[in-house]
């Protein structure tokens, strides 16, 4: 690092992922999630026009307004052609339009803009990178090869505007940003996956993610990583935690029923938590770019560690509720 922020051409499939939990100086609440793809179509285009297309863009933006309980969400897909989109393998700058994300010294820079919905941000990391998996290489599944290299910087102090209609906040509070890249996906039977990245409020991280096979059980390739607040990270095997629906709601939009209320224990470092989202609504319908229904949204966390009361705020991805699953998304 930071090297490895920027991109990496070789793998197929790529992307930058930040999500945050903000709060105005009234104390109105919002969320946000800024995702950069990167898919490899072609390697060596044999077309040596500037429109020919090696990597496809997609980027995904959402602002989740909690005291309102709306949902903003916008996509994109974009050519690398002149300069409309791009990721950059020297340094950190991944781009599609005018949204993008960027180092500026060692604070993340993000900003996006559509129509009425805008934000301009500043986050600075202060712990991490963490590396998930062996030495972040995160197995998905039995084929060889079939893996990930996956970091995140789980708590990233944040600042800066969140733009809502004619409002503009000045707003604060903390993100988390993921990188992953790979050349594979899930395998066939794995139908998508319950991912959770959670900022609890004595200074530890917790990041779980449980596939789902076509049975309904849970993939023995789920996996999860808890940050303490010294930095020490200890990786979670399925075995290790459990994580229990405990309520759904059914989405009148593309009738996925989606386990939003969970109940996630660690028990042998007696964590009992209670993840609830800030509100039900905040689905992901991206028919003009990836074309997956999904959910991802703000979470409110309660429990305790060893009857030590918690709390914390995070964000959750739900994804293979609707249509297709996902084990065959990039054959």
């Amino acid at each position: 690092f930071p090297r490895d922020h920027g991109a990496h051409k070789d793998f197929q499939i790529e992307w930058w992922y930040y999500t945050g939990n903000l709060t105005s100086a009234t104390g109105r609440e919002f969320g946000y999630q800024l995702t950069f793809f990167r898919t490899g179509l072609h390697k060596a285009p044999q077309n040596p026009s500037k429109w020919a297309v090696r990597d496809l863009y997609t980027a995904h933006f959402a602002i989740s307004d909690v005291l309102n309980q709306q949902h903003y969400f916008f996509e994109r897909n974009s050519r690398a052609g002149i300069e409309q989109a791009g990721a950059i393998s020297e340094t950190y700058k991944v781009w599609n339009g005018n949204w993008r994300a960027f180092l500026a010294g060692e604070d993340h820079r993000l900003q996006a803009a559509d129509g009425e919905v805008a934000i301009d941000l500043t986050l600075t990391p202060t712990k991490g990178p963490v590396l998930h998996g062996d030495r972040g290489l995160s197995q998905k599944g039995p084929t060889a090869g079939n893996a990930s290299y996956y970091y995140s910087q789980p708590r990233m102090r944040t600042s800066g505007t969140i733009q809502v209609g004619e409002e503009t906040f000045q707003v604060s509070g903390e993100s988390w940003m993921d990188h992953e890249f790979s050349s594979s996906f899930l395998e066939q039977g794995q139908l998508g996956w319950d991912w959770l990245s959670i900022q609890l409020d004595n200074e530890s991280e917790l990041m779980l993610y449980q596939m789902r096979r076509e049975d309904g059980s849970a993939d023995p390739y789920s996996s999860g990583t808890l940050i303490a607040s010294d930095g020490t990270v200890q990786h979670l095997e399925l075995a290790e935690f459990q994580m229990v629906p405990l309520k759904s709601w059914l989405s009148p939009a593309t009738g996925a029923q989606y386990p939003l209320h969970w109940r996630i224990t660690i028990p042998f470092l007696g964590y009992r938590l209670d993840v609830r989202p800030a509100f039900d609504t905040q689905e992901m319908r991206t028919e003009d770019t990836t074309g997956i229904n999904y959910w991802e949204g703000v979470v409110h966390v309660t429990g305790d560690r060893n009857g030590d009361r918690l709390s914390g705020r995070g964000y959750m991805e739900l994804t293979g509720y609707a249509g297709e699953g996902l084990g065959s998304l990039f054959d």
